[in-house]
């Protein structure tokens, strides 16, 4: 078995080293410091819901996107990002969703100096940016093309996103921009998520030392706090 740290991995002793186990971290509860405010834009993107759409969902189910637009998202996360950054107001959104969003990210951590252009991506202290941002693990497991046969089971505010925008979320944990995922009790308590999870890392869709910062890491550095729980994954 091999724990996951900030920034190595390390055989668990006593344990057999070719057992192909991951051990990560990973907050089950969690509070933050009075210095960060956390923002659902679940919260502010109820209030934008389009009722006149629900009765062509029903027969068109991935319009339930449109339910709670990219739009009124998009706009919603850009006041609160310029807003954070006028008044330096350190904010943390949780359950982004747009490929937009990640790319404001990404401008924002390259003024501050972040990307690492010999590896490509971003190493970012998130103790330091004003805006730091979650996506919620509904919305990496899942895609436009996967209402057809799901429909209300992945009807979530906010939505699923097509599939660039699913594929922009990987691409925000994957380039070091997304400070963490965001898993509920009841995702948990689905059975999905483990197993989700352990195929990211056998396909290596997130690299399991991403994997370890989006799950606690990152949110430590943010000023999260809380009790910590041990999560092993087979790949």
């Amino acid at each position: 078995m091999k724990k996951i740290y900030r920034d190595k991995i390390l055989n668990i002793s006593d344990t057999d080293i070719f057992d192909n186990t991951f051990v990560f971290e990973y907050f089950s509860e969690k509070k933050i410091s009075s210095e960060v405010k956390v923002i659902y834009l679940r919260d502010i993107l109820e209030k934008k819901k389009n009722s006149e759409i629900l009765e062509k969902v029903k027969y068109k189910p991935a319009m339930w996107s449109e339910v709670y637009s990219p739009k009124d998202e998009l706009e919603i996360f850009t006041g609160l990002f310029e807003n954070a950054l006028k008044n330096n107001t350190k904010i943390h959104i949780v359950w982004v969703t747009l490929g937009e969003e990640i790319q404001m990210l990404e401008e924002y951590y390259e003024s501050l100096w972040f990307l690492r252009e010999d590896i490509n991506a971003f190493d970012v202290d998130f103790s330091v940016p004003l805006v730091t941002a979650s996506c919620h693990i509904e919305n990496l497991m899942w895609r436009g093309s996967d209402y057809k046969a799901q429909r209300e089971k992945i009807f979530f505010c906010p939505p699923v996103r097509e599939s660039w925008q699913n594929k922009a979320l990987f691409k925000g944990i994957t380039r070091g921009v997304l400070a963490g995922v965001e898993i509920s009790p009841d995702s948990w308590e689905s059975g999905l998520v483990e197993g989700f999870l352990s195929e990211c890392i056998t396909w290596e869709k997130i690299m399991p030392l991403h994997m370890g910062k989006v799950l606690k890491y990152n949110l430590e550095d943010i000023g999260f706090r809380g009790e910590i729980w041990e999560l092993q994954i087979k790949y």
